[in-house]
């Protein structure tokens, strides 16, 4: 009860923090999907890069960690950083409580960083968090996104250029950003 409790105050007190009207934040979750062709993957950022746009990555930790070390992967987080792009981790099987979060989100982090070279800075969390979860993840320099106003939720599907491509044209008077620019 306390979790939805918290997760209710967090997006409460998230509409109350003005977001220039201007941006907004582009946020591809599920990425990369198994089996994602690295042609269209770099048709995704020449689509990005064309509209000048800016988005954040939603890598899903769990995913990260069973699928294992592969070239693919690599080579889309260096072709990533290389346009300015982010990377946000998403943590969804952990049970509710700070140390777990803790402990996921340190492994995740050095495993990004050793490995692919990223430092990640925000994540999205799929269960329940409380204030002592929040601080923990504060602690390592992480922020949550869950209640970032302004934003664009695209998921990394066979569908994801054209998904993206609508994204960008209902933002077509704002400046699409990444998460940490509206943190």
């Amino acid at each position: 009860m306390l979790c939805a409790f918290d997760s209710l105050l967090r997006g409460c007190l998230g509409n109350r923090f003005s977001v220039p009207p201007n941006r907004v934040a582009l946020l591809i979750e599920g990425f990369p999907r198994p089996h994602h062709p690295i042609a269209e993957f770099a048709q995704l950022l020449y689509l990005l890069r064309v509209r000048g746009a800016k988005a954040t990555f939603v890598v899903d930790w769990q995913e990260i960690r069973e699928r294992g070390l592969t070239s693919r992967v690599a080579e889309m987080v260096k072709l990533l950083k290389h346009n300015d792009h982010e990377v946000a981790i998403k943590f969804k099987s952990a049970p509710c409580g700070a140390p777990q979060l803790h402990q996921s989100a340190t492994e995740a982090l050095h495993f990004l960083q050793r490995v692919y070279g990223i430092t990640v800075v925000s994540a999205k969390v799929g269960f329940c968090v409380s204030l002592d979860a929040q601080k923990a993840l504060k602690t390592l320099g992480v922020t949550l996104i869950e209640a970032v106003p302004n934003h664009i939720v695209v998921h990394d599907t066979d569908h994801v250029l054209a998904d993206v491509h609508a994204a960008l044209c209902r933002c077509v008077d704002k400046e699409c950003v990444c998460v940490s620019v509206l943190l």
